[in-house]
């Protein structure tokens, strides 16, 4: 049911300002939580036309909403909307998904609607224990993913909680880059002072444990997002984010780098080979850890872990069969990783009825480069040159491999529902003319 289905005393019934109000609450909140900027624009559209708007026009960014509606009687309506916050609460991104869908198919009271959104806002899906237990999980999970011992993952966990907490206290007036900066210097800090007061006989990495912190740092739902709105053609917004997850990176790096250089180590960490079964089981607790810090509701949880193991496994098998049969082997598994990953998530979005984000974040975070970002900052600091350039070039092409194997699958994906789409409409027009 849309908005060409009522009738002119229907559309009186509600107010246009009101309707705009309640779709731009809507969309401010998604952008608040980490929502794509194409889902933002198309939920507006879409909970405009229902409540009976002839014509939408909506421009929306990383920070600013604008919308304008015109109703049947010409009348037009502006409204626009400034958006400071910045999370990740995949949860919220879904009940405000399945919220809009009830409007568009019910079309309850806009006072009402006013009031289920801010009891969305107003909830939390995970406690901050709860969410600080998923840091010390992610960090857990990736230092033995990456090779530590079971000393450097309960390192990297205690650790991967203190960085978690003061990552959700940054003051209002710090922005994220210079944010970003400050928690990694002092997570670096952290890490050093902590390995020197060890004993020595516990036989802690400090390597092992910076690069499993790192993973909690690096900006892996932005990232993704960048690519998704970049692929939807919301190139000022993909543009903008993909220059944010740089940004971001880069500050990662200052922060690390410079405590490197401050407290240097003489010995660099090179972690031995995981058996592969260990490896997806620790890319599974990992996957797990982000998704509590994501808050993933608990419903989808197992599904986000399977999507994580899915898209190592593939990327593992890749990695394997093109070391011998590609140019560039890292280049190429990601590539088929970040397919897998996206496939997984589109079944999965549809079968849950739910956004894609909800599984394809946390499934590519297996495969964010945090072990090729550290060893170039490492080799750097060190001025082994020629080993920074080529860990920099492994960290360009995994980040390139997953725009690409994300870009591919969805663009497959969104031809065949507008094929779908296109054959459905063809055959109401001839059934409907049958009928006549």
């Amino acid at each position: 049911m849309n908005g060409s289905d009522m009738t002119a005393a229907e559309i009186a019934l509600y107010d246009p300002d009101a309707v705009l109000t309640v779709a731009l609450d809507i969309c401010e909140s998604l952008l608040e939580n980490g929502g794509e900027i194409h889902r933002i624009e198309d939920t507006a559209e879409r909970i405009c036309r229902a409540y009976g708007a002839e014509k939408v026009e909506i421009f929306a960014m990383t920070s600013l909403i604008v919308a304008t509606i015109t109703m049947k009687d010409q009348r037009d309506f502006t409204q626009a909307r400034r958006v400071y916050g910045s999370a990740n609460d995949l949860a919220k991104i879904e009940k405000l998904n399945a919220l809009s869908r009830q409007i568009c198919r019910d079309r309850p009271d806009p006072a009402r609607v006013k009031s289920e959104i801010a009891d969305i806002k107003k909830r939390r899906t995970y406690s901050l224990p709860l969410r600080l237990a998923g840091s010390f999980l992610g960090a857990f999970g990736f230092a033995l993913f990456f090779g530590g011992s079971f000393l450097d993952a309960l390192a990297a966990g205690m650790i991967g909680v203190f960085v978690g907490f003061i990552d959700t206290k940054r003051p209002k007036y710090l922005n994220q880059i210079a944010h970003t900066v400050i928690v990694s210097a002092i997570a670096a800090l952290v890490i050093a002072l902590f390995c020197k007061a060890a004993p020595s006989s516990l036989g802690i990495h400090a390597t092992a444990v910076n690069i499993a912190v790192i993973m909690l740092l690096i900006p892996g739902l932005a990232l993704g997002n960048a690519v998704r709105d970049l692929l939807c053609g919301e190139l000022i917004s993909g543009a903008v984010r993909m220059l944010q997850s740089i940004l971001v990176a880069a500050a990662i790096a200052a922060g690390f780098t410079a405590i490197l250089l401050i407290l240097h180590s003489n010995s660099l960490f090179i972690p031995e080979s995981v058996p592969p079964l260990p490896m997806i089981l620790y890319a599974g607790i990992g996957t797990l850890g982000f998704s509590l810090v994501f808050s993933v509701s608990a419903k989808k949880l197992l599904y986000a872990v399977l999507c994580g193991m899915l898209c190592w496994s593939v990327y593992m098998f890749c990695e394997g069969f093109f070391h011998e049969n590609a140019l560039y082997p890292i280049l190429a598994a990601s590539i088929a990783g970040g397919a897998a990953c996206t496939c997984y998530a589109e079944v999965m979005a549809r079968v849950c009825k739910t956004p894609t984000t909800v599984f394809l974040i946390p499934g590519l975070i297996p495969l964010v480069p945090g072990r090729s970002l550290y060893y170039t900052m490492e080799h750097l600091v060190r001025q082994n040159y020629e080993a920074a350039t080529q860990s920099g070039l492994d960290t360009l092409y995994t980040c390139l491999g997953i725009s690409i194997g994300i870009v591919f699958v969805s663009v497959v994906v969104q031809i065949l529902k507008n094929t779908v789409q296109s054959v459905r409409t063809r055959f109401r027009e001839k059934a409907s003319k049958k009928q006549e």
